[in-house]
């Protein structure tokens, strides 16, 4: 997130701080060091100035010559906010009792060339405050709020504290998709405000890890620790989330083991049987139920999934513990390759040695571990397969066996009503008397003639009767044959 050589995402993030700050100056919970000590920003008079170092930008793109209209458009203009605030003396007069100043630092030269952005040093940052003091009034307390679109240095966050005339507040974005604000111990509540990002997306992120890690409640678990290592967000609000998401995810359950709450899968998410159970159960089912004593499976589950949970994390913190070793005998090693001394190497060697057997017995650890795991891992499968098959209520091989004799003896019905319908069908489609079919034979050749097209003459055809001389008209007209008239059957005279 941080080492984005995107200008446009660097810009996108310096304006959504910006919006937000201008949305806490209308907040009760902000309460700031003033003259007077603290107090609420929203009781005092405030005058905003806002400004960005546009021109600055302008100037930087010249001398390196990129005169991009576009490119300077999706740049971070290092926006600022000048807020003083005041109290009302008198009627008319007003007296300054504290300042709120907002500054935006971005890597400009970097974005511009297209090269990563570097972190802001602690040179760079006492340089920037260096210049905002000689520019203001020392005598009245400051709440500076610096954000860097590229991040701070590890040293330059060492610079966040508080003074009688100044208190600073760092703030960047982190490589997890949230904020990172860093502040005075002393003005904690202060420096949380100042963070963009609400609890419903920090709650949203540790939903999407949960989501994309699920394998791991599968063969173990997630702590809550690592959860928040791994998001940036903090322990309570994972905590929190992981508690919430039991209720939406079935099978799933969220317990402290050894201090450290840990979300895991109990049993697979099954729907309840009938014969488990419920308000259509008789009263012998129930009495039945009530003395085959099912509880205590359901206990046995409960029981084999939160201790396979807990030694999965005590697997889990072995391998971090041996990954530590191991990089460790690898300085050593590497110390060992660059002494000059004899001394120095038979030193590097015992510890080389304390090491691997160090190593050596946390292996030993695992092994021991994995075969646990693989134990309880089995014993619950098997409490699984047993109440899957108590739940599915299948039919016994009698049902199965009186099931197939009835569909048999369907089918045979089906056959013969078929076979009875065709022989049905057949005799009366032949049902038709010599008369009926003659004149049935006679109206297909009329439609058979009715539905042949009329033929055209051809080109040749035509053009000779077009040259053809008109005393033949006649002669045709006589060659074809006169139509007579039907002949009357008239009685012979007598």
């Amino acid at each position: 997130m941080k080492q984005n050589t995107d200008p446009s995402a660097h810009k996108e993030r310096e304006v959504h701080f910006m919006e937000h700050v201008g949305r806490l100056l209308a907040d009760e919970r902000m309460r700031i060091a003033t003259s007077s000590g603290r107090r609420a920003v929203t009781n005092l008079i405030q005058k905003a100035e806002e400004g960005d170092h546009g021109v600055e930008l302008k100037r930087l793109m010249s001398r390196m010559d990129l005169p991009d209209r576009e490119l300077q458009a999706k740049m971070p203009t290092g926006r600022t906010l000048n807020v003083t605030l005041s109290r009302q003396r008198l009627f008319w007069l007003r007296k300054a009792v504290a300042r709120l100043r907002v500054i935006c630092v971005s890597p400009t030269q970097a974005l511009l060339a297209g090269e990563a952005p570097a972190p802001v040093e602690p040179a760079e940052l006492s340089k920037l405050l260096g210049e905002m003091a000689l520019a203001s009034d020392q005598s009245i307390p400051s709440t500076v709020v610096v954000l860097a679109t590229g991040g701070f240095s590890i040293e330059a966050r060492t610079l966040a504290e508080q003074r009688l005339d100044r208190t600073l507040i760092l703030v960047e974005p982190n490589d997890a998709g949230g904020w990172t604000v860093t502040g005075p111990p002393q003005t904690k509540a202060l420096s949380d405000l100042f963070d963009p990002e609400l609890d419903a997306g920090k709650r949203q992120r540790v939903r999407q890890f949960i989501e994309a890690n699920c394998v791991d409640l599968m063969t173990g678990g997630l702590a809550g620790d690592k959860v928040a290592a791994q998001t940036q967000v903090p322990l309570g609000v994972v905590e929190d989330e992981l508690k919430a998401y039991t209720k939406v995810a079935g099978g799933l359950v969220a317990k402290r083991l050894d201090g450290r709450l840990i979300l895991f899968r109990e049993t697979a998410a099954q729907p309840q049987a009938s014969g488990s159970g419920g308000p259509d159960m008789s009263f012998i089912e129930k009495m039945k139920a009530l003395f085959a004593r099912r509880g205590e499976e359901e206990k046995k589950v409960a029981f084999l999934a939160e201790r396979r949970a807990g030694l999965s994390q005590q697997r889990d913190r072995l391998f971090e513990d041996m990954a530590g070793l191991e990089q460790k005998e690898s300085g050593l090693r590497e110390e060992f390759k660059n002494a000059s001394s004899a001394i120095t190497k038979r030193r590097l060697t015992s510890q080389v040695l304390q090491l691997r057997k160090d190593i050596d017995r946390r292996q030993q650890l695992l092994a021991m571990l994995g075969q646990q795991v693989n134990v309880v891992s089995t014993a619950l499968h098997n409490l699984e397969l047993v109440r899957q098959g108590q739940t599915a209520n299948l039919p016994n091989s009698e049902e199965l066996t009186a099931d197939a004799v009835r569909a048999e003896e369907m089918l045979a019905d089906l056959e013969a009503s078929n076979e009875l319908a065709g022989s049905v069908g057949t005799v009366a489609s032949a049902g038709m008397s010599a008369e009926e079919q003659a004149l049935y034979e006679e109206l297909e050749k009329e439609n058979a003639v009715a539905a042949q097209p009329t033929a055209r003459p051809s080109a040749a055809a035509a053009a000779a009767a077009q040259t053809a001389p008109t005393s033949a008209a006649p002669a045709v007209a006589a060659a074809a044959p006169a139509r007579s008239e039907p002949r009357r059957n008239e009685p012979e005279p007598g």
